[in-house]
């Protein structure tokens, strides 16, 4: 959902990826989830009822909470509710109770005798601004001024619900259902979650838009937004013989609407091809839905998004959420993969598949090359930042690498009919509930066989990418090929199936080769005469080539020169024991610059002094010479 980016970064990218939200830039949430909170009961049921206008963050309403005791509690149970939050009075059953709101917790005393197993209904009734300056995190209050409409709305990602109303903000415990009802002013509408089952008139020229969902929610979907909207509805299918309501809250502007028209009716086409290739849209009873608001992207509340605009990117990832976030929702934020990997991956497929092949390649080509914009960083979010929401949402992290792993399983995998059928089986075994990015990996070995352990430990636990130099000849119908990798960052190797595009007079051919260790000396029979080497043509991996050189078939070169084009160093590597040798370092002339005596394996040249063009390396030992070429940049 949310990102946080330098400005250069977020321009750059913006029709790549979903910018979701905001993001404060603190080094630790301030607002987390007190770990003693809710430990002593499951929520059941949220029904809101609030009185909201357009003009504010002000709320005024009450909250009644269902829930279920799972143990002896005491005489008190807990609920996440922020600070700034006025609570006016606390019932369980109806009866009124005493309470304590200190800090960001809502501390209800109990009734007498209230035993384990007892389901009881607790009602708060409260107001607030949120803050004195009319907004924080979780609710929000902006105009849009190309079309000069005010909204309210709330985005509660990753730990700000309680900034609207109390509730336990815990991943696993989602409640069953949630009814959302919405006061305003007569000439605005409200969007949430679920069914608009009824729009109620009220005295003083007041509306009541009564949403209710029965499915399975976490606490942070719950949502609303209200504003000047007109509308525009309409049914996309999702299978042959199903489809699933389409509602889009959206500015009470007709050049707004007549400019987005045809980007809000791309969703129905979107709907089907996530219904083939992820099983059917999880909440087809209900409906899907935007409801616009002038935040920095899109925010994936169940049935429901709150959305920016309506770039084909930003749709797809939002529209993708529903399935990978709501249906099935990461189980600790560490795991956040879970929901925005796979949303963001979504942005490929959606191109692939409804576009062109030309921009999906256009996409993960973006994406690669933004993660490898730094050398380091994990997928996986390390437990010293459980709780940072600027790492939980790192873009290049959690988003970029998470889908260009995902790109890589699938090629692991080679096979895209079941690629996807993991893919519908992760999400029916997880349905309406959590789960974890060791747990992906665990359905992937079951329905491949393949272990998966060590990619995981690589790609999703570690951190940066293998940085590859190749050297081939080609000799007696055979292509001969060393290949050095070097990493970017702490991992020391990637174990990584690298394709080859290998170029012969009249066809071209594709040889793949599992690189296991820093050097490989590998060779494949091909006849015919070859042209040239391509690595990782189709553009599967988080890799940089550093180089591609061609040897001529008279020398059998056991070095490799890193790197190819090169700007200030270069560093020859070699593969075999190596005695006293000679370095020669000539212009493409022929023309000797460079000498030098040496026997170590590994030897550096400074290079930046030299013109540039096309240079040529050449050692001489024990009377046998070996070349290779570079480019000087």
């Amino acid at each position: 959902m949310r990102n946080q980016a330098l400005l250069f970064l977020a321009l750059f990218f913006v029709s790549i990826f979903s910018l979701n939200g905001y993001i404060q830039e603190t080094s630790a949430n301030p607002f987390q989830l007190k770990s003693e909170t809710g430990q002593n009961y499951d929520v059941r049921f949220y029904f809101l009822d609030l009185n909201i206008s357009d003009t504010s963050t002000y709320i005024e309403g009450h909250v009644a909470i269902h829930l279920i005791l799972n143990e002896e509690s005491g005489s008190q149970i807990m609920f996440d509710m922020l600070h700034l939050l006025n609570t006016d009075s606390v019932k369980v059953n109806q009866k009124n109770v005493t309470f304590n709101h200190a800090g960001d917790i809502l501390t209800v005393t109990l009734p007498d005798m209230t035993a384990e197993g007892s389901i009881i209904e607790i009602d708060v009734f409260y107001h607030g601004l949120g803050s004195t300056s009319g907004e924080v995190q979780g609710i929000y209050n902006k105009s849009n001024v190309s079309v000069n409409k005010r909204v309210t709305w709330t985005l509660s990602e990753s730990f700000h619900a309680m900034s609207w109303f109390p509730c336990k903000q815990s991943l696993t415990d989602k409640a069953d259902s949630a009814y959302v009802f919405l006061s305003t002013d007569k000439h605005l509408k409200a969007g949430s979650n679920g069914v608009l089952t009824a729009s109620t008139e009220l005295p003083g020229n007041r509306v009541r838009y009564e949403w209710k969902s029965r499915y399975p929610i976490v606490y942070y979907l719950i949502s609303f937004s209200v504003g000047d909207y007109m509308d525009y509805s309409f049914y996309a299918p999702v299978n042959e013989t199903d489809s699933v309501l389409v509602q889009n809250y959206i500015y009470n502007d007709e050049a707004y609407f007549t400019q987005n028209k045809q980007l809000i009716d791309e969703t129905s086409d979107m709907i089907k091809l996530f219904s083939d290739l992820f099983g059917d849209y999880p909440f087809k009873n209900e409906k899907y839905g935007h409801c616009t608001a002038p935040s920095g992207g899109g925010m994936e509340h169940q049935t429901m998004t709150t959305i920016a605009n309506f770039s084909f990117t930003l749709v797809s990832h939002e529209l993708a959420h529903q399935w990978f976030g709501d249906y099935v929702t990461c189980e600790t934020w560490q795991d956040i993969w879970v929901n925005e990997g796979f949303a963001s991956y979504a942005e490929y497929l959606a191109h692939q598949y409804l576009n062109s092949q030309t921009e999906a390649d256009n996409w993960i080509i973006r994406t690669q090359e933004y993660v490898k914009s730094l050398p380091g960083g994990s997928v996986y979010v390390p437990e010293e930042f459980a709780v940072n929401e600027s790492r939980i949402f790192d873009y290049r992290l959690t988003y970029a690498k998470g889908a260009a792993i995902i790109h890589m399983i699938r090629q692991e995998i080679g096979n895209d009919e079941l690629f996807f059928s993991i893919l519908k089986e992760f999400l029916i075994r997880y349905r309406n509930n959590t789960a974890t990015g060791d747990e992906f990996k665990e359905l992937l070995a079951e329905m491949t066989g393949q272990n998966f352990d060590l990619f995981f430990q690589q790609w999703y636990k570690g951190e940066g990418y293998p940085v590859l130099a190749v050297n081939w000849f080609h000799r007696n119908d055979t292509l001969y090929v060393r290949s050095l990798q070097t990493p970017s960052a702490s991992t020391p190797v990637f174990n990584t199936l690298v394709e080859y595009q290998v170029s012969l007079i009249n066809r071209d051919t594709i040889i793949t080769h599992r690189q296991e260790s820093g050097l490989d000396n590998w060779q494949v029979y091909l006849p015919g005469l070859i042209s040239s080497v391509i690595v990782d043509p189709n553009h599967w991996l988080i890799m940089d080539v550093n180089g591609v050189s061609r040897i001529g078939k008279e020398q059998e070169s056991h070095f490799v020169l890193v790197p190819n084009p090169a700007r200030h160093n270069i560093t020859l590597h070699f593969t075999d024991p190596v005695h006293d040798y000679t370095v020669y370092l000539a212009d493409a002339s022929g023309k000797i610059l460079f000498t030098e005596e040496a026997n170590t394996s590994e030897k550096t040249i400074d290079v930046s002094q030299l013109a540039k063009g096309m240079y040529f390396v050449i050692i001489n030992e024990k009377e046998e010479f070996y070349q290779t070429r570079f480019i000087k940049n």
